[in-house]
């Protein structure tokens, strides 16, 4: 059996497929919403969901979209473009479930677009969460800016948000004032 272990050996030429790819030191996940540009935390554990059925919850905040089952496990699912539009996502509209953190902590955030890999961020700054092109309920879960492909990200704690959305889901309008 441990001949069938063997180290890696510099020796072997690599398939042809990974000789011409390309490397990078820093792969981020990120997403667009209302013309600004998101990006998860270094390590996030993320996984892409794509019309999966949500199960609203009736008299539920407009920011929560409801349930879904991922792998026979309920995740909540919150409304992202709400936040920044303040109109509910149309899901009969093309649409994407971005789950984050792993069992038992899953969450999922529903977004219009699809999630984009972001490859070597630039940190440029911290965040000014006074600035007004920021969706109002995201700017204090907003603290790095960063800069890839020719746009600028903020670094989102999803974490921090989460907690704030759970505590206020008995009083929406406490999240908006």
């Amino acid at each position: 059996m441990d001949d069938l272990i063997q180290p890696d050996s510099s020796d072997l030429p690599l398939p042809a497929n990974q000789e011409d790819a390309p490397s990078f030191d820093e792969i981020r996940h990120g997403f667009e919403l209302d013309g600004q540009h998101f990006l998860l935390t270094a390590g996030t554990f993320s996984e892409l969901a794509s019309r999966s059925a949500i199960c609203p919850l009736p008299d539920s905040p407009p920011w929560f979209a409801g349930f879904i089952n991922h792998r026979g496990h309920t995740v909540p699912v919150y409304d992202l473009p709400y936040m920044a539009q303040q109109e509910r996502t149309d899901l009969r509209e093309p649409y994407w479930i971005l789950l984050l953190d792993q069992q038992p902590h899953t969450a999922g955030f529903l977004l219009n677009r699809i999630p984009t890999v972001v490859t070597d961020p630039e940190r440029i700054g911290e965040h000014d969460v006074a600035e007004p092109s920021a969706p109002k309920p995201l700017q204090p879960f907003l603290s790095q800016q960063y800069h890839a492909q020719e746009t600028t990200w903020y670094e989102l704690d999803h974490q921090a948000l989460l907690q704030k959305l759970k505590k206020t889901f008995y009083q929406p309008a406490a999240m908006f004032e």
